[in-house]
Formats: structure tokens, sequence, C-alpha cells
């Protein structure tokens, strides 16, 4: 007999299930005095309260505009704020190269969310069937992961080296799917260009111009578009900035870009951004409607204030400072810990918040191993590799590890590498 009062859930809730940061959390706040190389969060003592103190007082200021920054706003989000971001990639990817650009992106196409992680969901949510395939890095973002596996998607992993995707072994892949009668499935391919989480890489310019050029190519029986997850971009602290795809798909033929203020300003803000090409802004736009009829109105009109009172760039002058000391601190005792360890090596990321490390293969660093739960017992938590890989395509190497630096002092990352590095010689 059936329980009437039984519960049943709907697929995509199970498919949900098993994410890993909760039992990351739960693992850390059981061990309040551990040493967290996991948590992707920001400094919280750089944190912008007067900058922002001072937008938000000059929002609501003005009686008329406090009421408007206080009501529903558009779908798409606030103009003015759609306007200065967009013009400031426009003006970034000229700086970073000599090719000019004539850019014939339309506001239309700038839409505004709550962070860039809904803008992720609502695109596979509105480009992907049931079955259909993201091709992406290996390793990759894996809530990027999770949310193609919640709405059923496959995400098919491709090989990288120190500069991200190799674009041979993406032309292989869907040579590959195209040989199995799967390239009509095929929907997009992924990047985080900049700085990439987790594997620390960039992209080259080239190397982006050659992904584009693929997904042209390819775009056979159907358009595949390149996703750009930017939202690193700003956090680089050696070399040159490279432009954008945006910068080689001006009128965003191919390319979705995808940005936010959550590692440059604020996570709490809940402020990210999308470019978007013009044959999904109604689509998408009508996902969003589902969700919130538009990101928070207020949020945006404090930031298009930072914006315009040109506080925001000053403020990533000072998170670069802060963060280039911990990375330092993280490769520095990476390198005096672990560089006599055969077969143990990392790539030292020119920006952004993590560190990529991999291990002697017979070291399972998964979250049910031995390896982990020492590493905690000893003090110190990081995110298992394994969760940072394609459902196909590439194989997961059960022999890695996601470090991140963003939240640690330098002295921390300092000690918790060292607790790491003592648990990775017991096991040789």
């Amino acid at each position: 007999m059936t329980n009437a009062s039984q519960t049943k859930v709907s697929q995509r809730a199970l498919q949900a299930a098993g994410q890993p940061i909760s039992r990351l959390m739960g693992m850390a706040l059981s061990n309040p005095n551990i040493i967290s190389l996991a948590a992707g969060f920001v400094d919280n003592e750089s944190l912008p309260t007067e900058i922002t103190k001072e937008a938000a007082n000059e929002v609501l200021a003005n009686d008329n505009h406090s009421k408007v920054a206080l009501q529903y706003g558009s779908n798409h989000g606030d103009h003015e704020l759609r306007e200065r971001i967009l013009l400031h990639a426009m003006e970034m990817n000229q700086a970073a190269t000599s090719e000019i650009t004539s850019y014939n992106t339309k506001l239309d196409q700038v839409f505004i969310t709550p962070g860039s992680n809904q803008l992720l969901f609502l695109l596979a949510d509105t480009i992907l069937d049931p079955g259909d395939i993201v091709l992406c890095a290996s390793p990759s973002y894996f809530v990027f992961i999770g949310a193609v596996k919640n709405i059923g998607g496959q995400t098919y992993g491709v090989a990288t080296d120190e500069q991200g995707i190799v674009p041979e072994a993406l032309e292989a892949a869907l040579q590959q799917l195209d040989n199995n009668g799967r390239l009509s499935k095929v929907k997009a391919i992924y990047t985080v260009p900049y700085f990439d989480n987790p594997g620390g890489t960039t992209l080259p310019a080239y190397r982006g111009k050659q992904i584009l050029d693929i997904a042209r190519r390819w775009s056979r029986e159907q358009k595949i578009y390149v996703i750009s997850d930017e939202a690193y971009r700003m956090l680089r602290y050696q070399g040159d900035d490279t432009p954008s795809i945006h910068h080689w798909d001006p009128s965003l033929e191919h390319t979705i870009v995808a940005g936010t203020f959550s590692k440059s300003f604020s996570p709490g803000i809940r402020v990210g951004w999308g470019f978007i090409p013009t044959e999904l802004v109604g689509p998408l736009g009508d996902q969003k409607s589902n969700v919130d009829f538009g990101a928070p109105l207020l949020a945006q009109r404090i930031m298009a204030t930072v914006l315009r009172n040109q506080q925001w760039l000053e403020h990533v002058e000072k998170l670069r400072s802060v963060y280039n000391e911990r990375r330092n601190a993280m490769l520095q005792t990476l390198t005096a810990n672990l560089s006599d360890v055969e077969n143990c090596h990392w790539h030292e990321t020119n920006g952004g918040l993590c560190v990529w490390l991999t291990l002697p293969q017979h070291i399972d660093t998964g979250m049910d191993g031995q390896f982990l739960k020492n590493a905690v017992d000893a003090g110190v938590i990081y995110v298992p590799g394994a969760y940072c890989f394609a459902s196909e395509g590439e194989l997961a190497n059960h022999s890695t590890i996601r470090l991140t630096f963003g939240v640690q002092s330098a002295e921390r990352i300092e000690q918790g590498v060292r607790i790491l590095s003592e648990q990775i010689k017991a096991w040789q």
C-alpha cells in the first residue's frame, strides 16, 4: 500500500542532489579551527563598506529617486547600469588589443541578474533540452556542471593545458560526437577564459579566436554558442589583459558573456550581468520573468552610483594588492614544500582566486577517501578535484585538488599549505 502522505520530489530536484558545497561546509563547521582552502569566498576585511554606504546614501537622498530604487525594475535591469557595464567592457577589450573593432552590441542584449550564477542557470535552461551537450574545459567550474546536470543536460570535458582549452582537443571532441551521431545535441562551449575556476588558466587571445571559429564551423545542424564566463577578469595580478571573445564577435552572433561584481566588489550586492545574442533575448527574458521579474533594483542603483563615481576600479586596485600577496604566499609555500615531490605539480596563475594542484595518481583526494579525512583531522580542507570534471569526455582525475586563497590571511594560507603538504608526503 502506498503512503498517501509520502513526498515525491521532481526529477530536477533529485538531479540537484549531491552538491559538494553543503558537505564541505558541514565538514568545516564541525571543526571551527580548520583552515579552509576550499571556500570560494572573498576577503571579508576588504569588503567596500564605506563606498557602499556612500552610494546607498546618494541613491536614497532624494525622496523620488529613492522610491524608484525601492520599486520593481525592468526585467533587463537598470538602464544606466547596463550602459556603464557595456561601455566598460568595450573599452577594456579595445585597450587589450591593437585590433580595432566596431561594436554593434545593443543595450537590449545586456541583462542584469542577481549574480552571474543565475544567468548561467537561466542560459542552460533556455538553450538545453534533456540530453543536450555543453563542451567544457577539463577541469571546469563545478557549479555550472551542476546546473547543466540539474536540467538533464550533459557536460563533455575537453583536454586543457596551462593556457586553457586546447583547440585541437575541442575539434577532436566535436568530431567524435559527430561520428557518434550526437553533433545535433551540442549547444554550447563553456569557457572561463580569465584565471579559470578551478584551473587558474587564462586563454590567450589567439585561442579565444580559435574556439569562436570552431563554434562557427561546427554549427552545422544548429548554432553552437561560446559561453565566456568572465567572473575573474578584473582580478589580474601580473601580465597584460587580453580581449574577451566578445571582441572577436562584436554583434554576439555566437558569443554569450557572463560577468559579475561578486568577486571584484561585493558578493552581497548580488549584481551580475550577461551579454546575450539577439535571438536569445526574448526566450531568456521570458525565463527570467518566471524567476524574479528583474534583479533587485536598489542593489543595481547602488552599483550604478559606484561606477558613476569611479569608485569601482579604485576598489579593484586594493583587492589586487590583497589577493596578490595571498596568491604569492600559496605559490611560494607550495614550491617550498612540494617541489621535490614526484608527480606533484600546479599552475602558477596570474590572477583569480584558485590554484589547481595535481598529486601522484595513487592519492585519491575524493570526498569519501581517507586522504581528505586525514587532512581535515590535521586542520585543513580543500575542494576535491573530481567534482570539477564533466560527465563525459576527458576522464576525471581523482588525484586533484582546488585550492583557493581569497578568504585566509597569507599566514593562514602558508600554515594550511604546510599541513596539506605533510599529508601528501605521508602518502608517498
